[in-house]
């Protein structure tokens, strides 16, 4: 498994960027929360989720239809719009973990964690490359112990690999600029010098 920093930095974005207008935020709220975020989820939902004192798990359900080149997923313990409350809900002990889940029945048991990290009381994100197409779920876990209990907004996005047309282009563009750099070298007017060993 190879991290992917640039696509980390993109969900670390979106995640600071939950409360603009591209994304459509659903509100969850009460006990252990179980989310189908469905086929190759997007980051066009993210959820606002908030809990009552005490240990919590939830778990974000999703199918992957064919090889992903990167899925994120980004949650945010910070929450706009109610900075002056914001310190009234805490979040200790925060992890979030992929699991595949052959079955596609959501709870742990025999499917195997992918990966997994553990952020504590602040933001956290986790990107995996190159998982095939099955069953997933991502599952948050911590402890609500502010005065109003515990809140975060969360949002999953997933990269397919590119189509081998998509390599084919590439290739085809990179011969094409060779080819000019070629007839441009070619093109160029000689000296008279020229470089090299001479015999004597």
């Amino acid at each position: 498994m190879k991290f992917n920093l640039k696509h980390a930095v993109a969900v670390a974005a979106l995640a600071g960027a939950f409360g603009s207008a591209q994304a459509a935020t659903v509100s969850l709220s009460g006990g252990d929360q179980t989310v189908n975020l469905g086929s190759d989820p997007t980051a066009a939902n993210a959820y606002s989720v908030s809990h009552a004192s005490g240990s919590f798990s939830d778990v974000f359900n999703f199918s992957l239809s064919q090889m992903s080149n990167s899925i994120a997923s980004a949650v945010s313990l910070y929450l706009p719009g109610i900075n002056g409350a914001a310190s009234t809900y805490s979040i200790t002990g925060a992890t979030l973990s992929l699991f595949s889940d052959p079955g596609g029945d959501g709870t742990a048991g025999s499917n195997s964690k992918v990966a997994s990290v553990v952020f504590g009381s602040s933001n956290g994100t986790l990107a995996v490359n190159n998982l095939a197409a099955g069953n997933y779920y991502w599952q948050l876990t911590g402890t609500a112990d502010g005065l109003n209990g515990g809140a975060y907004l969360y949002a999953a996005d997933t990269a397919p690999v590119p189509e081998p047309g998509t390599y084919a282009m590439m290739l085809a563009g990179l011969g094409l600029l060779g080819f000019v750099a070629k007839r441009r070298l070619d093109q160029t007017p000689s000296n008279g010098a020229s470089f090299g060993m001479g015999m004597a």
